[in-house]
């Protein structure tokens, strides 16, 4: 009687924490170029893109999981909890001349399980296709249901030009960042050279206009 009295308690977590609910936390770069953080800041935030497509997921905003990018070890339940999360993603972006590695782990912030885990080491021009097979991966680990559409959005690229990729995400991480800079405004005015770079570079660009 206990137990499902405690089951029936409205604050209980677990009666509220969605079970296809995901946070995916900043990556570490390990590259040796610092300022291919950005890059990184990328990687992940389109994968975080692609998942946000899927209607049957409840993904936690970029925004919202920006205070766990110190290097500082991540206690995943204690995240899973503030955030109110079953699941977090976190990984690893290493880039290197043409070459690029990203690894990625599935974690049940419930119980600290591992549900998946994957090394890609693929040429830089695959980053998108790796970002996409990332996604449809944990979509499949928590078996959510993926559309014919919903499919096709993540398989698309946001843009095929990797540097148009590099601008935007150096533009959209001053964006997000400035808030808390003390030179906001002269972040501001070079996000906004950044993207209308990355708009020249391929007007198709959709994410970069936004």
């Amino acid at each position: 009687e206990a137990a499902l009295v405690a089951r029936a308690l409205p604050n209980d977590s677990r009666s509220v924490i969605n079970a296809k609910s995901i946070a995916v936390l900043p990556f570490q770069n390990l590259s040796e170029e610092k300022q291919n953080e950005y890059f990184t800041d990328g990687v992940q935030d389109q994968i975080l893109t692609d998942l946000s497509q899927i209607a049957d997921l409840k993904v936690i905003s970029r925004t919202s999981v920006m205070q766990y990018k110190s290097g500082i070890a991540r206690n995943l339940r204690e995240i899973g909890q503030q955030l109110g999360v079953a699941h977090v993603l976190e990984g690893s972006v290493q880039r290197a001349a043409n070459k690029i590695r990203v690894s990625a782990q599935l974690i049940d912030a419930r119980t600290d399980a591992h549900l998946w885990a994957q090394t890609y080491d693929r040429d830089l021009a695959d980053v998108f296709t790796i970002q996409s097979e990332i996604a449809k991966a944990i979509a499949d680990q928590l078996q959510a249901k993926l559309s014919p559409n919903e499919k096709k959005a993540i398989e698309q690229p946001p843009t095929t030009d990797l540097a148009a990729f590099d601008l935007y995400s150096r533009g959209k991480s001053l964006l997000l960042t400035r808030s808390f800079s003390a030179t906001a405004d002269e972040d501001l005015r070079k996000a906004i050279e950044l993207l209308d770079e990355a708009v020249k570079r391929d007007p198709s660009f959709f994410d970069a206009y936004c």
